[in-house]
């Protein structure tokens, strides 16, 4: 026979034993609260059918605006591009509840996509009672949730700067800011004679491919590595202006741009003030325009090339000035235009002669009148004479008068005359050799000498030496031949 327990066995046993008590659905929705349906109910409106996510995302945050919660279970939730409708209803009440206590002044470390979240609120001006208020809360929250959340500050300085562009703020709010490197950098080149070696070397290195602020050589010789650089831009930017008729900020930044863009990139956001014909500069070389509800950038950025043809400069002065100071880690020899050589060597000398003037000693100007008065006594002890051959030692001479120098002759192009008979000798001219003349400079720098003086009439290097034997420049020999010998 089977043991069959008895019904009350089967009920006293139902009574007691542990099960979980299932609520239906309907009395769990009766738990939340009925702004979340009738938010919800908001994408069923014809009116936004077929809109934007980012537009439905603005109405049901603008119906939203002043809601608060008080949710005990807080929820997780992780989501790019998050908005209230990817969100189920425990999360949804996890998220007003955090901004409830976020608005009584509780800072509370939550999911990264709920903080997302509030800061698309910001940005649509949800929540927010003018543009100036939304500017300073981003700011604000940034400042404060930075230390839980650092990847904030990959978003923030561009939303906040494309915030006072969209709402036309004033731009000073973006002062303590870390500044757009391109725009420094153009803004420099464009007014590089009032400009410091310091910030031109900046500029430079901006626009560069080559990083020559990570160099060897310039973590030990800053200073000496930046009087090149201005050096060298100064010199360019005459050869640009007189040589090719255009400037030094076109040629290492390239022309202004203007190129389609997208305002609050990466983020939830809709256009809701719909600009029609619409400019805000943030600087004279980075403006904002929108155009029939199309916005534009324009700005200086430089293309690939422009910023290999930078670094190519750089390289070059990097390579060459290890060389010049025997540096203990010199770079391998890459290709350069000999017009970048011509003027890192020119800056270098012009280096070397700087560094020998301040290495002089400084005579101290309120100590004349004693040597004067010092000369004067040791004079009058010197003078030996008879009582009837003696004069007044202020008026006995300290020195024999020296012989009047001889005329010098002028040579064209302010050529000396071991440069101007070097030439002649290149030219076949019956001239006695540099080293046949007494006092006369190494040919080298004769070489070096006449390549600098003509270099403005030229624009080029005009004497070659490849190999041991120099040479005139071949399409500038007739010009040169005609200097010499009119």
């Amino acid at each position: 026979m089977y043991d069959v327990e008895t019904t009350d066995d089967l009920l006293n046993s139902r009574i007691y034993r542990d099960e979980p008590i299932l609520r239906d659905a309907l009395a769990t929705a009766s738990l939340v609260p009925p702004q979340y349906r009738r938010m919800r109910e908001i994408v069923r409106n014809d009116a936004l059918y077929g809109r934007s996510e980012a537009e439905i995302f603005y109405r049901q945050g603008k119906f939203m605006e002043d809601f608060e919660d008080d949710f005990d279970e807080p929820g997780e939730f992780f989501r790019y591009f998050p908005t209230y409708q990817s969100m189920t209803d425990r999360q949804l009440r996890s998220y007003f509840t955090w901004r409830s206590r976020l608005r009584h002044g509780t800072l509370e470390p939550t999911s990264l996509s709920f903080v997302f979240v509030y800061l698309y609120e910001l940005l649509n001006q949800i929540g927010v009672n003018s543009p100036e208020e939304g500017f300073h809360m981003l700011k604000r929250f940034w400042n404060d949730y930075r230390r839980f959340e650092p990847k904030l500050d990959r978003y923030l300085p561009l939303w906040l700067r494309d915030y006072v562009v969209y709402y036309d703020l004033d731009n000073a709010l973006l002062d303590d800011l870390p500044p757009d490197k391109l725009d420094v950098a153009a803004m420099t080149l464009l007014n590089f004679r009032e400009c410091s070696a310091e910030e031109l070397f900046q500029a430079l290195n901006a626009l560069s491919a080559y990083d020559l602020g990570s160099s060897r050589f310039y973590q030990e010789h800053p200073d000496e590595v930046k009087f090149v650089v201005r050096d060298l831009l100064l010199a360019l930017a005459d050869y640009c202006e007189k040589k090719r008729k255009n400037d030094i900020g076109r040629r290492l930044c390239g022309e202004l741009r203007t190129d389609p863009c997208i305002l609050f990139h990466s983020a939830v956001f809709h256009d809701h003030l719909k600009r029609r014909e619409y400019c805000h500069a943030l600087n004279p070389v980075h403006k904002y325009f929108c155009r029939n509800g199309k916005w534009s950038c324009e700005r200086f950025l430089p293309n690939k090339s422009k910023r290999q043809e930078t670094g190519t400069l750089l390289r070059t002065i990097d390579f060459l000035m290890r060389q010049e100071f025997g540096f203990h880690s010199p770079l391998k020899a890459g290709k350069s235009p000999a017009l970048y050589r011509e003027l890192v060597a020119n800056a270098l000398r012009h280096l070397h002669e700087e560094t020998r003037k301040h290495a002089l000693p400084r005579l101290d100007l309120s100590r004349l009148d004693r040597i004067r008065n010092d000369a004067q006594e040791i004079q009058e002890r010197l003078i030996v004479a008879s009582p009837e051959e003696a004069v007044p030692a202020a008026s006995a001479p300290l020195l024999p008068p020296s012989p009047p120098e001889p005329e010098k002759a002028e040579y064209p192009a302010g050529l000396t005359g071991a440069e101007y008979r070097f030439l002649l000798r290149l030219f076949g001219e019956n001239m006695p050799a540099p080293d046949e003349t007494p006092g006369t400079p190494a040919e080298s720098l004769l070489i070096d000498s006449i390549n600098e003086k003509l270099f403005d009439r030229f624009g080029d290097t005009v004497i070659t030496c490849d190999g041991e034997t120099p040479a005139p420049v071949e399409e500038y020999a007739d010009e040169l031949k005609g200097i010499l010998l009119p």
